[in-house]
Parts: C-alpha cells; structure tokens; sequence
C-alpha cells in the first residue's frame, strides 16, 4: 500500500449469495411439502377412508369360472317328418303294397284288396293310420282294428308277415335304422287287435 491511501474492503461476491438463498428456499419449500403430505396421511386415517368391497370371482364347485348353462338341444321332429312327410310316406306305402301282394304268405287274406277302388282305399287307410301313429297331425277315420280285420282270422305268423313287408319298404326307401325300428315298435302294438284271439 502506497503511503496515503485508505485500505478498503474487499468486494463480496454477489453470485455465491445468490445461490445460498436459492438453496435455502428450495430447501424450505419441500420441507412444507412433506409437512403436508405427512398432515393430510394423518387426516386420512383419522377420519376414515371408504373402502372398496373386495371383488369376489364367482365359481363353480369343480374350481373353474361359472358359466352359463348352454340350453338343450331341441327335441327331434316327429317321425312322421323324418320319414319323409306325406310324399315319403306315400312312397313307403306303395313299396309295402308291391312287397305284400307277392308275398305267398299273405295272397290269401288280402285277395280282396289286390286292385281297383279297395286297394285305393285300403293304401289310403294305411297312409292316414301312419301319419297319425308317427305324429303327422293326422286323424284315422276307418275302422278301429278289431272291426276291421274281424272275421279275417288273421295269424301271429301273418301280422309277423305284414311288419317284415314294411320292413323290406322302409329298407327300399333308406329309411334310417332308428327310425325303422321306431316305426315297427308302432307297428308291433297293434298286434293283439289284430291277431285273432289276440295272439
């Protein structure tokens, strides 16, 4: 120092000031963020949060998801419709009657039936009498079965006959097997009105 001269002060640095205060409020705000964080967790549990109802997954017995039932099939159409309707039970009477009249073992009880207006009547009867047995809707008119056939004398070994003729018309016409068998058991009941002295 020359002689004369006042010794001054050295100058502060006002950027490291700065930084200090930038520091001390940053550090301010978040010690009053966690402040109220920590207030309103306190809140919280004091006054009670609602609570969600736990989500419970429905299940079957067996373990797995449940399901709905699937519905049940429906029921089969009648078997009037599966054996072809009217035309297809037309059809099988006409094979039945082809089968019948060369049948050695039958010539001689339906002698009578064997052309003209009886045959045509005797195939219409037959027709009506199928359709309602197998649920066409149908309604039989003729005779009831011991009327009709009384007098006739008619065998076990006969009626067994006429079902085994059906049986050749339903096999010429594809006819499937259950449902052959579904028409002969119809068939078969019939048998006691038929037969005389119903055996």
């Amino acid at each position: 120092m020359r002689p004369g001269e006042v010794e001054r002060e050295a100058p502060t640095k006002p950027s490291v000031r700065r930084v200090d205060d930038a520091r001390s409020a940053v550090q301010f705000f978040f010690a009053w963020l966690a402040a109220v964080v920590v207030a309103s967790a306190t809140l919280a549990v004091a006054c009670g949060s609602p609570k969600r109802p736990p989500v419970v997954a429905q299940v079957t017995l067996d373990g797995g998801a449940a399901d709905a039932e699937p519905p049940p099939p429906p029921p089969p159409p009648p078997l009037y419709t599966r054996l072809g309707g009217k035309d297809g039970v037309s059809a099988i009477v006409d094979a039945f009657i082809d089968d019948l009249m060369a049948d050695g073992r039958l010539k001689k009880a339906f002698a009578k039936t064997k052309k003209g207006p009886k045959l045509d009547h005797f195939k219409q009867m037959l027709n009506d009498q199928i359709c309602e047995i197998t649920g066409g809707g149908c309604k039989y008119a003729g005779k009831s079965m011991p009327d009709e056939h009384a007098g006739m004398k008619i065998t076990s070994a006969q009626f067994d006959a006429f079902v085994g003729d059906f049986q050749l018309a339903l096999e010429e016409k594809q006819v499937g097997k259950d449902d052959e068998k579904e028409f002969l058991d119809q068939l078969n009941l019939l048998k006691d009105q038929i037969v005389a002295g119903g055996k």
